[in-house]
């Protein structure tokens, strides 16, 4: 599956690299070199970029090891910086809840996601939101 991931554009142009992936956690690194913003911290379109992608990867993983198939949406997210990233960052992707069928027939997903700076301080955390839509596409 990690092939699909070096598909994306920004997983690539960004540096990220996937260091664990399983169906319980996904956990990411972002580079500070090359994802800085104009006070020298880490941009955060890059750390929301890399948690957004952490959390699909996990509910890829999921679904995966729950026998389903199918294209993978973000529905929705909210992110809280809480403190400037000043160094590379590890992002960690976990399961917020079950996943259950939507009364549509998708998988929906909920997913925590947090970013740590190299002293183990969270920077940013994430909830989000995703569907895996059945075959027929709803």
């Amino acid at each position: 599956m990690k092939d699909k991931l070096e598909q994306i554009e920004p997983y690539r142009s960004l540096g990220f690299d996937q260091t664990r992936a399983t169906a319980t956690e996904v956990v990411m690194t972002l580079p500070l070199a090359g994802n800085r913003n104009d006070k020298g911290t880490v941009f955060g379109g890059s750390l929301y970029s890399a948690m957004v992608l952490a959390a699909w990867r996990l509910c890829e993983e999921k679904a995966s090891a729950m026998g389903k198939s199918g294209d993978i949406f973000v529905k929705d997210s909210t992110i809280e910086f809480l403190r400037p990233g000043l160094s590379n960052m590890s992002v960690q992707a976990r399961l917020s809840s079950t996943p259950a069928t939507t009364r549509r027939g998708n998988i929906a997903f909920d997913a925590q996601v947090d970013a740590l700076d190299d002293r183990n301080r969270v920077c940013a955390t994430m909830t989000a939101s995703f569907r895996l839509l059945d075959s027929a596409g709803k």
